[in-house]
């Protein structure tokens, strides 16, 4: 499974280093190295860039707290755990995702309330 490893430039120039998926419901959606890297990884070990991708483009479910809301919660059952990538988009930048966090959970519970509108279902 090859994970794409881009370069990506910001409006002011900056350089960022970004992983790139295709999603089932998203053409692009990126994330940055640094977010792996400092937040995703360190605060959730049991999460792999593989598993993002696969969450991504094969979810069980695509959910959304409501129909006004940008974020859009992966949710896909890997052997007894539930993963989730949460992605959104940036206000300024059409046609591209990013990835907000990505964790697993025993307990699918605590979605109840915030995933009330389906976008997607694997049939």
């Amino acid at each position: 499974m090859i994970i794409k490893e881009k370069t990506r430039y910001t409006k002011t120039g900056k350089r960022i280093e970004v992983y790139e998926f295709k999603a089932k419901l998203h053409q692009k959606v990126v994330m940055s190295k640094s977010q792996f890297e400092k937040h995703i990884f360190p605060k959730h070990p049991e999460i792999s860039l593989e598993i993002i991708k696969e969450v991504l483009e094969n979810p069980d479910f695509v959910t959304k707290q409501s129909k006004s809301r940008k974020e859009h919660f992966y949710q896909k059952k890997i052997g007894k755990l539930n993963y989730f990538v949460v992605i959104s988009q940036h206000k300024n930048v059409k046609n591209l995702r990013f990835v907000l966090t990505a964790f697993m959970a025993k307990d699918t519970n605590f979605l109840k309330e915030k995933n009330i509108h389906y976008r997607y279902k694997k049939k």
